[in-house]
């Protein structure tokens, strides 16, 4: 029941915008301010990513990339994946060495302007309503 109310909710910022973006990795936090398109009072959204394990955004070239600098000001969609979207390994470790802490499972999938953002998160504030999903299993 709460992963569908959270689906819904999250399927209502599709075709939004992002106001503003902060990433905080000393408190694995992820916040964005976001603004849909309806005409109402209650169009803005203050959305936060909590207990942030791991993100990576992918470039419209489909590389995994540390870029400074994108544009995240149109958000196409915005999505949690109960199961993840799929296994992410740090490429720096061999096969032989990898540890649970090199392997990720991003359950939250946001598709930006030209690129695509994957977050492992616990769980997630959108305005008042907490939804602790926690992370998928590896």
């Amino acid at each position: 029941m709460t992963d569908s109310k959270l689906e819904l909710l999250l399927h209502s910022l599709n075709q939004s915008s992002i106001e503003k973006m902060d990433i905080n990795i000393l408190k694995d936090i992820i916040s964005m301010d976001i603004k849909t398109k309806q005409n109402s009072p209650n169009n803005k959204f203050k959305v936060v990513f909590e207990e942030v394990f791991s993100f990576y955004i992918v470039n419209e070239e489909g590389d995994l990339v540390k870029k400074p600098c994108f544009d995240y000001t149109h958000l196409n969609s915005i999505g949690y994946y109960k199961n993840g979207v799929g296994e992410f390994v740090n490429i720096d470790v061999s096969e032989d060495e990898l540890s649970p802490e090199d392997v990720s499972l991003p359950n939250f999938a946001v598709e930006l302007l030209n690129s695509s953002m994957f977050i492992e998160a616990r769980s997630i504030k959108i305005n008042d309503k907490k939804f602790k999903v926690g992370y998928p299993d590896i």
